[in-house]
């Protein structure tokens, strides 16, 4: 059986998702948002199998996942502010 790798951008998928499933019990987003996130869900899931294809070694995976990530925080953070 293999090992299971736990990247970063496991980490923010699973966070995405616990976080959209908590605001559609509580009913305070629309279905319009939840398309969005679904989206971004997706492209997370994408990068991580890119990342784990490119780089072998779990090391320079979770380097190179965490720039991303921060990169990504970074750009919406700055798009809200623009």
């Amino acid at each position: 059986m293999r090992s299971l790798r736990i990247t970063p951008l496991n980490i923010a998928s699973a966070l995405l998702m616990t976080w959209l499933l908590w605001q559609l019990v509580a009913g305070e987003i629309g279905m319009g948002t939840i398309g969005w996130f679904l989206l971004l869900l997706l492209i997370l899931v994408a990068a991580d199998q890119f990342f784990r294809l490119m780089l072998r070694s779990i090391k320079r995976v979770w380097m190179a996942e965490s720039v991303f990530v921060v990169f990504v925080v970074l750009a919406i953070w700055i798009m809200n502010v623009w």
